[in-house]
């Protein structure tokens, strides 16, 4: 199930009894926990009606917990958080609570959320799909609703902002709708009664940009070659000082030539761009989809599916200890800007 259907039930009140939310937009999915909480247990009903199970359990006090009978209204809702029970899906605590989905009683709503779920096991909870539930996915939401989201948020702070400098706003802030929301309160606080109109001076002078931009602004300097390779390895090394993760360095190094890959593949199939754009995992606004393709240019095919293969070599090395991790990302930028 979609977030967009999970909403349309919500509203509905058709709410099923059995629910899994995981995935990495943590503000949507405890804000949509929220409202489901809202509508299943209207004013003070939470006090009779609400069991929140946080951190490891057992099957057993699952069962305990949504067998007890509602009191005053008519459901009883069980939210069962970071149990770590579907981390292993062969333990028995896992396999009692699946023979016990198909089960349990109409007045109950079920809710497991485990954030840190891995989305290739989802296939293992098809047995909630099968009981009339439902299993949902809380992704990070693409750039154009990221974009409305944000004008709705600075519209009820009777603040407005172009188009060109919202869309500059998300990217540097990141996906996040967590982050998001707190950029927003920080611009304004700081733009307060006197102004209305958000400009790109107030964004920069308040909003730091997350390590994904920054790293999209290296490897932009990689490309371009030229003293520009010297303030990406700057770069680099301030990132390096401050602990980023080199997995995460290398691995956004590696996607963003992949990017390049599928946008020469594509290009050379006849797409244009608006029609590639839904052929990236991270939705990215058109002016990105156009500037890859160009960048693209600049490599021959073969070049790219090289970096790729290397990029992929070294992730690999990184993970069976055979090179540091700083090493293999300082060596990749280094592949790239040799590579054409």
């Amino acid at each position: 199930m979609t977030v967009d259907e999970l909403n349309k039930i919500i509203r509905s009140g058709m709410i099923p009894g059995a629910l899994f939310f995981f995935g990495e937009e943590r503000f949507m999915l405890e804000n949509r926990l929220a409202a489901l909480r809202k509508k299943l247990l209207p004013g003070g009903l939470s006090e009779f009606n609400l069991s929140l199970i946080e951190g490891k359990t057992t099957a057993a006090e699952i069962i305990a917990a949504a067998e007890v009978l509602p009191q005053i209204g008519d459901r009883r809702l069980v939210i069962v958080k970071n149990s770590g029970m579907f981390a292993n899906l062969t333990t028995s605590e896992f396999k009692a609570v699946k023979a016990y989905i198909p089960e349990f009683p109409e007045y109950a709503c079920l809710v497991f959320v485990e954030p840190e779920f891995d989305p290739k096991k989802a296939r293992s909870l098809k047995f909630i799909e099968d009981a009339g539930g439902a299993v949902v996915n809380f992704e990070y939401q693409p750039v154009n609703k990221l974009e409305v989201w944000v004008e709705k948020q600075l519209a009820k702070a009777e603040k407005d902002i172009i188009a060109r400098d919202l869309s500059y706003f998300v990217r540097i802030a990141g996906p996040s709708m967590a982050g998001l929301d707190k950029e927003c309160r920080k611009l304004i606080l700081y733009l307060g009664d006197g102004r209305r109109r958000v400009t790109r001076e107030d964004i920069d002078a308040v909003v730091p940009r997350s390590t994904e931009v920054r790293l999209y602004d290296i490897f932009g300097k990689l490309l371009a070659g030229g003293k520009s390779v010297g303030l990406a390895r700057e770069q680099l090394a301030r990132l390096k000082t401050e602990n980023a993760s080199p997995t995460m360095v290398l691995s956004v190094m590696l996607d963003q030539v992949y990017e390049l890959l599928l946008c020469k593949l594509l290009k050379q199939d006849g797409m244009t761009a608006a029609e590639m754009v839904g052929y990236f995992d991270r939705k990215p606004p058109l002016f990105a989809v156009n500037k890859a393709i160009e960048n693209g240019r600049r490599f021959s095919e073969s070049a790219l599916k090289n970096l790729v293969r290397k990029g992929l070599g070294y992730l690999t090395d990184i993970k069976t200890g055979k090179i540091d991790g700083w090493d293999a990302a300082e060596l990749y930028a280094a592949e790239i800007t040799l590579k054409k």
